[in-house]
């Protein structure tokens, strides 16, 4: 009896120390993310949110915006383009040219970079795992 005791005590201890370790790793990931971005210049929840967006570089609002914009409409794309490629040429056919994004001519010059960017790693991200996933299924 003692030692199933004994037993259970160190599977709760071990499961409660694998535990705490995960959140002082989680905590110092989330910080370090935040110290290792020197460009930024946006605060979230400013007062000057308007006037960052008017700043030239990476760190601007309206980079970021359209960086995550353009992520998610060139991961559509892409996606579709990496299964109609998988389908028709199987491992043969491979990425040639990612097509140019829609650019409006409204849209703030920071706002068309970030967008731009974001849309050729989404492109290559939605191409990459549509055919992953459809050579898996050969």
């Amino acid at each position: 009896m003692g030692k199933q005791t004994f037993n259970r005590r160190k599977k709760i201890l071990s499961i409660l120390l694998l535990l705490s370790l995960m959140m002082s790793v989680t905590t110092a990931l989330a910080s370090a993310k935040n110290i290792s971005n020197p460009h930024s210049d946006y605060k979230t929840g400013s007062k000057d949110d308007a006037k960052d967006s008017y700043k030239v570089g990476y760190g601007t609002r309206d980079y970021k915006i359209g960086s995550q914009a353009g992520a998610q409409e060139g991961c559509k794309l892409g996606y579709k383009a990496g299964n109609e490629d998988c389908l028709k040429h199987g491992q043969i056919g491979v990425l040639t040219k990612i097509p140019a994004p829609d650019i409006k001519d409204k849209w703030t010059n920071n706002y068309k970079i970030g967008y731009n960017e974001g849309f050729k790693k989404g492109y290559t991200t939605g191409y990459n795992n549509s055919r992953y996933k459809c050579l898996q299924k050969k």
